[in-house]
């Protein structure tokens, strides 16, 4: 089964590309594609895979933008963070729709409908907006944090962090400004945290939207932010990062 992997956080890419082999050791990953435009141009000069998994938010764009430029025949497995763009989905190819963080169980259920796709003509949307609802009141997420504190264990609940960032080790800061170390590295907390209410805003940081005090535009189309408490050195978000990082902070 040769299989197009459609994500622009390369961190996703690698957990969604093992969890197939895992699955599946026959998958052929044809490409990794990141962006709309890259899109676009690898459906008009590439024969269609198998089976798509593509991300919604891109970094330039929706990824329903792609469909505007090229009919794709391919069935797909949609992955985002936000559920609010199910409807639009399954008006397409969709044969799946699957809520970040993903899991081995999700994709495997994917794999089963793909498999049972291809014996049939058409798609029942109905029942994958009941597998939707049913997904949409049971989000999984992080909610506290045991961190150590001199001589004690200290819960940390989820809503009183700023921003977690990586120096040596990766550190959550506080509201307040105190700050401990937490055994996650970044790539694994961006898939445990709630996407509505965290960023990762770059390699460095991932900040929660009530941490951000101030967007400035910057040069060559970059966005500097505030935060609350302040981040030891300047926060910047790339310009390729920009489209998606405000679209984020306009839901």
């Amino acid at each position: 089964m040769n299989v197009l992997i459609i994500e622009d956080e390369e961190s996703a890419f690698e957990n969604l590309k093992r969890i197939l082999l895992e699955i599946d050791p026959s998958i052929n990953i044809v490409f990794w594609l990141q962006s709309v435009e890259q899109s676009i141009h690898w459906f008009e000069t590439n024969d269609f895979p198998d089976l798509i998994f593509l991300d919604i938010q891109l970094s330039d764009d929706l990824s329903f933008k792609i469909f505007e430029s090229v009919e794709v025949t391919s069935p797909i497995v949609f992955t985002t963070a936000f559920d609010e763009y199910a409807i639009k989905a399954f008006e397409l190819n969709s044969i799946d729709y699957i809520l970040k963080p993903i899991s081995k169980s999700s994709i495997e259920k994917s794999i089963t409908k793909y498999k049972s796709h291809i014996n049939r003509s058409s798609i029942s949307y109905n029942n994958l907006l009941q597998d939707l609802k049913f997904v949409s009141i049971n989000p999984s997420y992080k909610e506290r944090f045991l961190v150590n504190k001199a001589d004690e264990l200290v819960i940390v609940p989820t809503a009183n962090i700023s921003y977690f960032f990586k120096d040596n080790d990766t550190y959550i800061v506080l509201k307040n400004g105190d700050r401990y170390a937490v055994k996650f590295t970044l790539d694994e907390l961006i898939h445990l945290l709630d996407p509505i209410q965290f960023y990762r805003v770059n390699r460095q940081l991932i900040v929660s939207i009530h941490a951000i005090s101030k967007i400035t535009f910057w040069f060559k189309g970059k966005l500097k932010l505030r935060l609350i408490p302040e981040f030891d050195t300047t926060v910047f978000v790339s310009r390729e990062g920009a489209t998606k990082f405000k679209a984020w902070m306009d839901k």
